[in-house]
């Protein structure tokens, strides 16, 4: 057993760090879904679908896997997003802020062309249940993640090179990829292969043309902003959560999928694209069930669920969406800023690995996975703790501390 000594931290000096720590690596890091990136993924990437799923999922899942897998690093252009959007909500004038134009950069070097667009994706190939996408193949997920951070980027620093891309990110979702008719609406297809009906992609993809449309004036891209959230919100289920996907082997769901769909939808009804409160309402209270009330991030809505840092990440980042809700009321506000500063603090005091300078992955029955995985948690956990930063409104010279608990792992 380890026990960690309790010390003092402030939620924007691990940002710096974080930011410091990958830039250092060239922005490079392993992943959970990189496991066909190494030289048996090599072997097996010919042999089809269903031996790369399954090395894949066995990489995905097993320490010993992945070490026998030997992976490459990458540099994740979502994760340069999350990074950027991190940057964009630091203090003027801060050593972290100056690595703007340098993540800029990194970006455009990795964006695809399509027509008047621009379009993003992993840098490894990856295997999902559905279709097969090759290393580098623009996705709606990335592309989404992407432009809307170079937008925050270029609306809280001034940049025209970053609105460019973000524009060019909203043209490459409207005219790359397939929009399939549903209930309710449109889905748009995850990559330019497909025709799958993902809910939070459409979520995603509606948050970016939504607000491309509120910067163009465009009444189509806003048509199909609206056509988006119009299927997102038919596939609401009666208890308020939502799956994943709308086929029979889609139909489970998890915290962060769930975390991405209330974000965007607070964020379409500030551009104007109507959103009942009833079901944000409902959405809110099936999202509780992922977290503890101690702010302990579920990754499934089951009390016995493995603690999930990205989880953590998007829990923070989706209450300080809520607490910024300008038609909500006082008190939900208030009750959704100490929810994402409560799950900040959780993800402190159980995952920061301040001797190591990373958080970890995940902890199940007590036992906490110290591996580092640079898009999936490390910068996820960087934007977050600028947004905790943000919400106590103290972001600058009286920034907000943590102090960490005593805590054990096997």
């Amino acid at each position: 057993m380890t026990r960690a000594a309790p010390t003092t931290i402030i939620p924007l000096d691990i940002a710096h760090a974080l930011l410091a720590r990958t830039r250092a690596r060239g922005w490079a890091g392993a992943d959970p879904y990189d496991g066909l990136e190494g030289p048996i993924g090599t072997l097996v990437r010919p042999l089809g679908p269903l031996p790369r799923f399954a090395l894949s999922q066995s990489v995905l899942r097993s320490p010993l896997a992945r070490a026998a897998a030997m992976p490459r690093a990458t540099v994740n252009p979502k994760a340069l997003a999350l990074f950027l959007g991190a940057v964009a909500r630091l203090p003027a004038g801060s050593a972290g802020s100056r690595t703007g134009a340098e993540l800029e950069e990194a970006i455009a070097s990795r964006a695809t062309p399509h027509k008047d667009g621009l379009g993003w994706g992993y840098p490894f190939g990856w295997q999902s249940r559905h279709f097969w996408a090759p290393p580098h193949l623009p996705n709606a997920v990335v592309t989404s993640t992407v432009a809307w951070h170079l937008f925050e980027y270029s609306d809280r620093h001034g940049s025209n090179r970053a609105q460019s891309m973000a524009l060019a990110g909203a043209r490459f979702l409207s005219s790359a990829l397939a929009r399939s008719g549903a209930e309710g609406g449109e889905a748009i297809a995850y990559t330019p292969k497909d025709r799958t009906q993902v809910v939070n992609v459409s979520a995603l993809a509606a948050r970016v043309l939504a607000r491309a449309a509120d910067v163009e004036e465009s009444p189509r891209l806003r048509e199909i902003a609206m056509r988006l959230v119009g299927f997102v919100l038919a596939q609401q289920r009666e208890d308020g959560s939502w799956p994943y996907a709308t086929d029979p082997r889609g139909q489970w769901e998890d915290s962060f999928h769930t975390g991405y769909i209330l974000e965007s939808l607070i964020a379409v009804q500030s551009y104007g694209i109507d959103v009942s409160h009833a079901a944000l309402r409902a959405g809110f209270e099936a999202y509780e069930r992922f977290f503890g009330s101690d702010g302990e991030a579920r990754l499934l809505p089951r009390t016995d669920s493995v603690l999930d840092a990205h989880a953590a990440a998007q829990g923070i980042i989706t209450y300080a969406a809520l607490a910024g809700w300008n038609e909500g009321p006082r008190s939900l506000r208030e009750t959704a800023a100490g929810r994402s500063l409560r799950i900040s603090q959780w993800s402190v005091e159980h995952l920061w690995l301040s001797e190591r300078g990373h958080f970890a992955y995940r902890v199940r029955r007590s036992s906490r996975d110290e591996r580092e995985f640079t898009r999936w948690v490390t910068a996820w956990m960087c934007l977050a703790m600028t947004v905790a930063a943000e919400l106590t409104g103290r972001a600058g010279a009286t920034r907000p501390a943590v102090t960490a608990r005593a805590t054990e792992v096997a």
